[in-house]
């Protein structure tokens, strides 16, 4: 069971965290307009699954811990799929700058709590920068650059697919 929950942890230990995701996604407000709807689905497919696999990848490469399955499927396919898909479909016309600041300081919080509640994210260094902090602000500032590969994902998917929503990069204004 450790393998799936972690070592200790419990359903509980996992409602605290969706209840933590739930709070971050509601303070948002996210907004989807139905013309985004499409690329949503898109991302979701993407990221969802593509970081519930790397997740797992990097553990054996040796640059992440393990993350129970329990763990890294509710990171996955809820936090990164759902949570931070809504997010992107609320925020991808706003400066690029307020993206990356927004996605940033948002998974800092959901990994500092996982770290806190179920005891995950506790590598000690993040590629050659020692610390336990280095690296959950490390994975933090990868996951802030989820605007960016979202746009590049939907650029290429907007080639095969019709009626994608493609975003521009604005460093500096609202489009």
């Amino acid at each position: 069971m450790d393998q799936i929950f972690g070592s200790g942890n419990s359903i509980l230990a996992y409602f605290l965290v969706l209840a933590v995701y739930a709070g971050l996604f509601i303070s948002v407000m996210p907004r989807m307009d139905s013309s985004f709807r499409r690329s949503f689905w898109i991302l979701y497919v993407v990221w969802a699954f593509g970081i519930f696999v790397g997740n797992y990848l990097f553990y054996l490469m040796g640059i992440m811990s393990f993350l129970p399955w329990l763990n890294n499927f509710i990171h996955a396919l809820i936090w990164i799929g759902v949570c931070l898909g809504f997010m992107y479909a609320a925020s991808y016309k706003r400066p690029l700058w307020e993206q990356l600041v927004l996605f940033a300081i948002f998974s800092f919080v959901v990994k500092v709590t996982e770290n806190k509640v179920l005891g995950t994210w506790e590598f000690g260094r993040f590629f050659f920068i020692e610390g336990n902090l280095a690296y959950i602000i490390g994975w933090s500032l990868v996951d802030a650059a989820y605007p960016i590969g979202s746009a590049i994902v939907l650029m290429i998917a907007s080639r095969f697919i019709k009626g994608l929503v493609v975003p521009k990069l604005n460093l500096t204004e609202s489009t």
